[in-house]
């Protein structure tokens, strides 16, 4: 639920992929987001911009982990393609 809200609060984040964030599913402390993989990796990469380009460390760590959970589910997907 953290991570999301964090998502939410960056405007570019929201702005640019509020169709994925409004995807949202809440299953208890966690949030469930329904897309493609495409959007998944594009997800990844406004995430990993907006890390690099954080105005405070705090943002910046939270981001990074969250792409970093986020990469980890592009994984996960692709591992199930094959």
């Amino acid at each position: 639920m953290y991570e999301y809200e964090v998502l939410n609060k960056n405007y570019i984040i929201s702005k640019i992929c509020s169709r994925q964030l409004k995807s949202a599913i809440e299953h208890e402390d966690e949030v469930e987001l329904l897309m493609t993989l495409s959007e998944l990796v594009d997800l990844i990469g406004y995430v990993a911009a907006e890390a690099n380009h954080a105005r405070s460390k705090k943002q910046s760590q939270d981001l990074n982990l969250i792409c970093d959970i986020l990469e980890g589910a592009e994984r996960n997907a692709k591992s199930q393609e094959r």
